[in-house]
């Protein structure tokens, strides 16, 4: 559990305004840990005792991911290596997948080849590096598309590729967002009741602020234009 909250604190540092101070309770919800391990982990770090009303700052949690990296070093090194085995074998899946969907591809069968690469993607999609994870999620919706999979199944997709996106909170993974929207998003335009052009708008509400923090609402813009939403 320790493991896992240092690597989220790690994760959750580039998405953290430096300005601005999150509660223990942000922290907690941010990096998907229990509140009062939070608490306990964080008053241990710092040698006092905390409450979960109190706030960090960014320099503070800095300092604590500092400290608790360097406390635990050893088992973090052990953790970075499973995982790069983790990744590998995850690659050399990946190319005898692709392979298999080439030759389904290549005689139409698209079922098949949807349910191939998704199921591939579902065992792995924690061990691909994000922009082959984005690649991935655009496929599984090109190929879902060809094989009339169901809204549900598309909209995983596309919510998959956003996230993958938002690794961080930086000006390119915003534009990475939104180029994944505008290359696939009107998969979802063509559904008679409306829902797969809904889910767009309420997936490009959540993508404005983003655009607007990071100077890019012109490019947004231009894109609800362009899909005729909202």
């Amino acid at each position: 559990m320790m493991l896992d909250f240092i690597c989220e604190l790690e994760r959750v540092m580039g998405k953290w305004p430096e300005t601005t101070s999150w509660t223990l309770a942000q922290i907690a919800d941010n990096t998907r840990t229990g509140v009062p391990q939070v608490v306990d982990i964080l008053s241990d770090t710092l040698d006092r005792e905390l409450e979960v009303h109190e706030t960090l700052t960014h320099a503070e949690a800095a300092q604590v991911l500092a400290t608790l990296k360097e406390r635990m070093s050893g088992e973090l090194a052990a953790r970075q290596k499973r995982l790069e085995l983790r990744r590998e074998k995850a690659i050399r899946a990946y190319d005898l997948t692709m392979e298999k969907v080439r030759v389904l591809q290549a005689t139409k069968n698209w079922r098949t080849a949807y349910k191939s690469l998704s199921y591939y993607v579902g065992c792995h999609e924690n061990d691909l590096p994000e922009d082959l994870l984005l690649t991935l999620c655009g496929e599984c919706l090109r190929l879902g598309v060809k094989s009339e999979a169901n809204l549900q199944e598309l909209s995983q997709w596309l919510r998959k590729g956003i996230a993958a996106c938002f690794t961080t909170s930086s000006p390119e993974a915003t534009e990475d967002a939104i180029d994944f929207i505008d290359a696939y998003g009107h998969f979802f335009l063509d559904d008679i009741n409306q829902r797969g052009k809904r889910l767009l708008e309420n997936v490009l509400e959540t993508l404005k602020n983003q655009a607007a923090q990071h100077n890019l609402l012109p490019r947004y813009e231009e894109l609800v234009r362009e899909l005729q939403v909202n």
